[in-house]
Parts: C-alpha cells; structure tokens; sequence
C-alpha cells in the first residue's frame, strides 16, 4: 500500500502563543489498554486547537457566527498522529502538550501538538480546520464551509501549509486511482456496517465527533484481524474528513488496503454513509504490537488469543 500518509513530515518552528503549554498527570481517563488513549489525545488537541482560535479572536468559539448570522464550527478537514509511542506512558506520568497555530488560508486553520514526557517525546499531533455551518437545521449531511471573521492576526504557517499540500496530493492521487479503475472498488475485503451510539459517538454540537471516527475503524479492524489486534497500538494514523452522518444513519466501513509484516500493521479503510454511499472519511492507519507491559494484561491476551 501507498505509505504517504503514514511518512513524518520534517520538524519545523511555529508560531507559539503564551499559554499555549498544558500539563497533565496521567490516570485512568488519558489511558487505554495499550498506553495512553488516542481517543483522548485527539479530543484533548481538538480542545486546546479551538482554546487557540479563541484567543485568537478574542471570544468564545461558541459565539462566533457567519455573516448570515449562523453558528458556525470549527470542523476537522485532517487529523494526522505521528511519532507516537503511546504504549511507553504509563499511569502518573507527567505529560506536557505544548500547543501552536497558524492560518493556512481565509477559511483554514492549522495547529500542531507536541506530547511529551520526562522520557521524551510521545506524539506528534497535526490538526488542520475550517469553520463549517449547516445549510439545513439538524442535518449533519447538509454542512458546509462558511467563512468567519475576526482572526486576521493570525499569523501564516509554513508548516501549515505544507500539511494541506500534503492532504491535496494524496486526495489527488486517491481520485487518480479511482479514475483508472473506472470507479470499480480498490478492495474486495468484507465491509462491517456499525451504527454510530448516539450517547458515545456524537458530540454536544450534535455531530459525529471528530475523535470517534478512528474508533469506528478499530471497531472494524477487530474484525478484520481479530484477536491479534488488540495488542496493537497506533504510531501514526491520518484522517481525512470529507462529510459527517447523523444520528441512527449506519455506517460501512471498508478495508481498502493493507499490509501487515511482522509485528506491524498498515491499512487503509473508508467510513461510508450506507445510505447515499458518501465517503465521509479516508483514514490510513499503522498499528504495530505493544511492548510487553503488566502481568495481568498478557494476561488477557492470552484470553482473547
């Protein structure tokens, strides 16, 4: 499979706001199984990317409004993990995440998220937004990018830039090869069709929440690969968001690519809307076995295993 969503862009300097480093001990609410939890590393990036465009202009992202007097979202087009060693943090841990943003353009936001502890670095987070409002009240299907005012202080970022140059070429490159199959599937792999909770995968905007869509795939890869997978922690995962679903609507999740060598995992899976077969999300994903930890957790793998 093509790995250029899964290759580290190079380090670079950004622009960082006073404030913009937060501290955290470790418990059980920032770990999963195998280490630190993706889920709430992406929400807690997420939160801290809206904190920064709040400061940026000056009020509550909660009030901002477009000039047809809409709320507008600031709603994720790209998420990327990069250098992530989640299985090497371990409960009380101190985590620091120092957080930076910049604009790429008049409707895009980028922010970068830099996880590290005592020991080093464990993660790399690369956010990239535009603010979005529905053009039907209460339809998620029906949002669209609207543009905002009020953040013309905030600086350009190379960094940024680089990173929606990078997500245009790969989306380039996947409609290139969608092309050349004559819209026939990439992949003959069994889809598993899940129906997002409503209590778990929705956020209180009433959409689905930015950092549950890469559940929904592991939901899947589980079945895919079964037991096996569950010893497996992300190092990189990048997530591109096309659209959103609403509630009740059930959603196909399909296995396009992988390659799996050894102790390590790489694939590429779309999240489908079953009923207009919309690709809401590409997101391309290398997993590779955890370290070998606590007792009782070989313990359970052995179980499952």
């Amino acid at each position: 499979m093509s790995t250029a969503t899964l290759s580290a862009a190079p380090p670079l300097f950004s622009f960082l706001p006073p404030g913009a480093a937060g501290h955290y001990r470790v418990g059980m609410p920032q770990l999963g199984l195998n280490g630190l939890s993706e889920s709430w590393l992406l929400a807690e990036c997420g939160d801290r990317h809206w904190q920064l465009l709040a400061q940026a202009c000056g009020m509550p992202v909660s009030q901002l409004r477009d000039a047809r007097h809409r709320r507008v979202y600031p709603a994720f087009r790209s998420v990327r993990l990069r250098h992530a060693e989640l299985d090497a943090v371990l409960e009380n841990d101190q985590l620091e995440i120092a957080s930076s943003l910049g604009r790429v353009s008049r409707t895009q936001f980028y922010s970068k998220h830099v996880v590290s502890s005592a020991h080093g670095l464990r993660a790399v987070v690369d956010m990239l937004s535009a603010f979005v409002a529905r053009e039907r009240a209460g339809d998620n299907t029906s949002a669209a990018r609207s543009a905002v005012s009020g953040f013309d202080a905030v600086p350009p970022l190379e960094e940024g830039e680089r990173f929606a140059a990078h997500n245009r070429a790969w989306l380039q490159a996947r409609r290139e090869g969608d092309a050349a199959r004559n819209g026939r599937p990439a992949h003959s792999y069994a889809p598993q069709a899940i129906r997002p909770c409503p209590s778990v995968h929705f956020n209180g905007a009433g959409f689905l929440y930015f950092a549950r869509f890469h559940e929904l795939v592991d939901h899947a890869e589980a079945a895919w690969f079964g037991p096996w997978a569950a010893r497996c922690v992300t190092t990189e995962r990048h997530t591109l968001y096309h659209g959103n679903a609403d509630v009740g609507s059930t959603l196909s999740l399909q296995l396009c690519e992988f390659e799996r060598h050894g102790s390590q995992l790489d694939h590429h899976a779309q999240i489908v809307r079953s009923d207009d077969h919309r690709v809401i999300a590409d997101v391309t994903t290398r997993r590779r076995l955890r370290q070998p930890g606590a007792d009782f957790l070989e313990t359970l793998f052995e179980k499952a295993g």
